[in-house]
């Protein structure tokens, strides 16, 4: 089981989509792979990143983008 996950909430409010970052082990390279699943995929509103299970951090898309 992978250390962390992402759930993608969509902007149209269907049900949020949960990714699993394989072989990422640190901290710090998943934050930034959930900041950039953000930035590259308009079609999502927020992104939480969770650490074995619980939330770790949200990221949401500026209102101007």
């Amino acid at each position: 089981m992978s250390k962390f996950t992402l759930r993608l909430h969509h902007a149209s409010g269907i049900d949020p989509v949960e990714e699993v970052l394989s072989d990422v082990q640190d901290e710090f390279e998943a934050r930034e792979l959930a900041r950039m699943r953000l930035l590259l995929t308009r079609d999502f509103s927020h992104v939480e990143l969770h650490s074995l299970g619980a939330p770790l951090e949200t990221f949401a898309r500026d209102s101007e983008a």
